[in-house]
């Protein structure tokens, strides 16, 4: 549950981040709704967008399969010191 609110609350914060950076970038004064036009500014971020969604995609896929990894190995040496 915890993971769930935490990849929640971070994926609106990456894309207030991406809003307001966009913002900057295009010398919009930060009080203004964010209006990007539908040319190749937006074309440009949505590439951007995507390209750090599928990183973060990517990283959260190798946390999980580290985590797996740990978890085998913790239940080997586990069963080895009971063993003994």
């Amino acid at each position: 549950m915890t993971d769930l609110i935490f990849s929640k609350v971070s994926s609106a914060l990456f894309f207030f981040l991406m809003f307001f950076l966009s913002a900057r970038l295009y010398g919009i004064s930060e009080g203004v709704i964010l209006y990007i036009d539908p040319g190749t500014g937006s074309l440009f971020f949505q590439i951007l967008s995507a390209i750090i969604l599928a990183i973060l995609f990517y990283l959260s896929l190798i946390k999980k399969t580290i985590a797996k990894l740990f978890n085998k190995v913790k239940r080997i040496f586990v069963k080895e010191s009971v063993d003994v």
